[in-house]
């Protein structure tokens, strides 16, 4: 037990650079902690956070939040009121269920290999003019590209949009999870509407004349007769932008940041590229890009450990934690690219397990793959440096180094 008190402080730089320490604290001190700041419970350990993905008690409805008509009511726009009550996060177990249903083909492993020609062709774009001499910030330069390209060319979003969804998916983002002071969650939700208007009009669009992409495919789906109506379908792409754009971009940057910090597996991996999908989910588990977590809302009182949580409290799943947890991972602070996957819980679990998690590791492999391969003595010129965000240990800047200085 240490000396010092238990602070948790997700803005704290040093918190943002490194959480595990605080993750081993929480783990072992207090792994039910209710953190006054921010009015919620903290789970830090595997075992709590893999049952509490799974138990019907927790919702991931927000509205459940005993504080959400507090902070929030009477400062969201319509539009943004309509899309949640709609999508796939807020319609309950069995609406849940329902959508699922209809929409999970299109993102099974063989859907998104499907993507792996597109995706390819977006890496290679964006690297046709990089020169390999100049010092390259990987995301500027790529990583920050690649998931919103990807997704808007899948959805047949026009070249022209892809910045104004790019921006949108930062809204979304940021109003999921809402532990943004009222006053700055008002000002982000106010930005909300414009994008909505943006996919609301793409989906008339493609009902009147259906394309070869994603969004006709989900369109034209039906299950005995049911279908996907226009605002399940606007919010069903919403979800799919934020899920596929902000946290997918720090997966690549996190990936290339573990490898060039591990060369020997780095070494292994350019001996035999068929060991990439294991360094991938190595990287989700060993230094995830979560701040804090995943949040559930519970449904009834619920005792865990001994702490009482109330019906209406927020419960954040400390997942970064989680995959630390010495209870499940002996030596988990080794970077070890031949852990069993089976385990790790970077996309959740049960019946939320996230829709776009075979296409992020498809992007990730692709964008580490392509790297490699052109640049195999590629180094860091710098360390990263990180911007504020709610939830994601967002790199600002990761600056490499793709071919060797001449004076190194």
């Amino acid at each position: 037990m240490s000396a010092e008190p238990l602070v948790f402080d997700p803005s704290d730089p040093t918190y943002i650079a490194d959480p595990y320490p605080t993750y081993r604290r929480l783990r072992n001190e207090a792994p039910v902690y209710w953190w006054d700041q921010g009015h919620m419970w903290l789970l830090s350990r595997y075992a709590d956070i893999e049952a509490t993905f799974k138990d019907p008690r927790f919702s991931v409805d927000v509205r459940e939040w005993r504080l959400y008509d507090a902070e929030r009511r009477g400062v969201l726009p319509p539009e943004m009121i309509e899309f949640y009550e709609n999508g796939l996060f807020q319609v309950g177990h069995k609406g849940h269920a329902r959508l699922r249903k209809l929409v999970a083909p299109a993102f099974t492993p063989r859907g998104a290999a499907r993507r792996e020609q597109l995706v390819q062709q977006v890496v290679d774009e964006l690297l046709a003019d990089v020169d390999p001499q100049e010092r390259f910030d990987l995301l500027p330069g790529l990583a920050e590209h690649v998931p919103i390209r990807v997704i808007s060319r899948t959805l047949g979003v026009p070249a022209e949009l892809e910045e104004p969804f790019r921006e949108w998916s930062e809204v979304l983002v940021k109003t999921t999870f809402p532990i943004l002071p009222p006053d700055e969650y008002a000002a982000v939700a106010a930005r909300f509407p414009s994008g909505y208007r943006l996919v609301e009009q793409m989906v008339e669009e493609r009902r009147a004349a259906p394309g070869d992409d994603l969004l006709s495919e989900l369109i034209a789906v039906q299950e005995q007769g049911d279908r996907l109506s226009s605002i399940e379908l606007v919010s069903l792409v919403g979800g799919l932008i934020t899920a596929g754009a902000e946290t997918t971009v720090h997966l690549q940057a996190f990936a290339v940041l573990e490898l060039l910090r591990h060369p020997d597996v780095l070494a292994r991996i350019l001996d035999d590229f068929e060991r990439l999908p294991g360094a991938i989910e190595e990287v989700l588990r060993h230094d995830n890009f979560s701040a804090i977590g995943v949040p559930r809302y519970a449904l009834e009182p619920v005792e865990l450990r001994g702490q009482a949580i109330a019906q209406g409290d927020m419960v954040m799943l400390l997942v970064g934690s989680s995959m630390h947890d010495e209870e499940i991972w002996p030596d988990a602070e080794r970077f070890d690219i031949d852990r069993d996957p089976v385990v790790n819980l970077s996309f959740g679990r049960g019946a939320h397990f996230c829709l776009g998690a075979h296409l992020a590791r498809l992007e990730a492999r692709v964008v580490l793959r392509t790297l490699l391969e052109r640049f195999p003595r590629m180094s860091l010129a710098g360390e990263p440096t990180f911007d504020p965000h709610p939830f994601i240990r967002r790199i600002k800047s990761l600056p490499l180094w793709l071919q060797p200085r001449a004076d190194s």
